[in-house]
């Protein structure tokens, strides 16, 4: 997994960059006219409608075809728009204001831009915006030209050269602190998906895809910590292949491992999303049934064993097996081994009794069965 790329938030940058025109504009509006007060009478006209009106109206121009552009046209080209768009905007600021030599360092605006979008080619993009507008700026405008000596041109290109050199080298800066972020980010990501991965491993029985002995202790202790909360409905069913000990004797362990494999596939299948299938150790498995009532868990129960026994195995020539289950329910304060020990002596009845078979653990006297089922198997 890689982390997401620059371009996926320039919707909102590009958007918050128009907005910043707009009051870059406004602002510009807002400073004129305050200079206007400071102005004789006799020339107030003048500086209204050429510093305040004619500015205006141009800036204005600008920023509203900045924006239609970046409603109509396709998203690769609005870096660029609104790079121009800068450059116009410090033109006709230079441009209006020919008589203040420092605010030629205005046309620096594009580069700042620029460097928004970590981008070399929008970066020299700028500086060529940058370059024509000092040059276009220097041969037509007879105040600046006038007051701006060849050397002073000179001067200016070589600052705006050594801004760019800089800009460079913030971009390259940034750049590089963004590839460490990814490859941090990744590294992290790699280390997760392991993680998990590991986890999963150390709580899975590899034969059969279903949890291991471990984590059925894990999840139960937390199943009943609810049950006992009354926040969950809790069942439990172990479940024992007959015979299973005469399985590997006559056909292999290989054959065995077969049909282990199927009888756990046939139990997830049938289980609900919520439910917790285990191999709890052998030919026998565990399952938490969650959110349903015992006769509801019985039911699945009963599919397990009807779809099991009528399930064929190649392994053993066509023949099938059949499975034993004891069923119990957890009642509030009665604890996992309870809860298991239950479950257990309904599984020795189920043998008992002929095999092939599903007994609740209602019925069994307590304490019955203590000793395992394997010797019925």
């Amino acid at each position: 997994m890689s982390l997401p790329p620059m371009e996926f938030n320039q919707k909102r940058w590009n958007r918050l960059l128009l907005q910043g025109y707009w009051v870059l504009s406004l602002v510009t509006v807002g400073v004129e006219l305050l200079y206007m007060y400071f102005v004789s009478n006799e020339t107030k006209s003048e500086f209204l409608s050429r510093y305040v009106l004619l500015p205006t109206l141009l800036t204005t121009a600008v920023v509203g075809s900045a924006e239609l552009a970046i409603r109509k046209m396709h998203a690769k080209s609005h870096d660029y728009i609104l790079i121009t768009a800068s450059a116009l905007l410090a033109f006709i600021v230079s441009a209006v204001h020919a008589s203040l030599n420092y605010l030629l360092f205005f046309l620096f605006f594009p580069i700042m831009i620029s460097i928004f979008y970590f981008q070399y080619k929008k970066l020299a993009y700028a500086i060529a915006n940058t370059l024509a507008a000092l040059i276009v700026l220097y041969v037509f405008n007879p105040a600046i030209h006038d007051r701006i000596s060849f050397v002073g041109l000179i001067t200016m290109t070589v600052l705006l050269a050594v801004y760019s050199v800089i800009a460079f080298g913030v971009l390259t800066r940034g750049r590089e602190a963004l590839q460490h972020l990814r490859s941090t980010y990744e590294s992290n990501q790699e280390l997760l998906v392991r993680t998990i991965m590991m986890d999963k491993l150390a709580k899975t029985d590899a034969l059969t895809n279903t949890y291991n002995h471990m984590a059925y202790h894990e999840y139960v202790e937390k199943l009943v910590e609810q049950a006992d909360n009354g926040r969950l409905k809790l069942q439990i069913a172990v479940l024992d292949i007959d015979n299973f000990k005469k399985v590997n004797d006559t056909y292999g362990h290989r054959a065995g491992d077969a049909v282990l494999r199927e009888v756990a596939a046939i139990a997830r299948a049938q289980v609900g999303p919520n439910d917790f299938v285990a191999r709890y150790g052998g030919e026998e498995f565990v399952i938490l049934f969650t959110e349903i009532d015992v006769s509801h868990a019985y039911q699945i129960a009963e599919e397990i064993r009807e779809t099991v026994s009528q399930t064929t195995h190649e392994a053993l020539n066509g023949m099938a097996v059949t499975v034993s289950i004891g069923i119990n329910r957890y009642r509030p304060g009665m604890g996992k081994e309870r809860l298991f020990q239950g479950a257990d002596a309904a599984l020795y009845e189920a043998k008992k009794t002929g095999k092939n078979r599903t007994v609740l653990a209602e019925g069994v006297p307590a304490g019955f069965g203590q000793e395992t089922a394997s010797a019925m198997s």
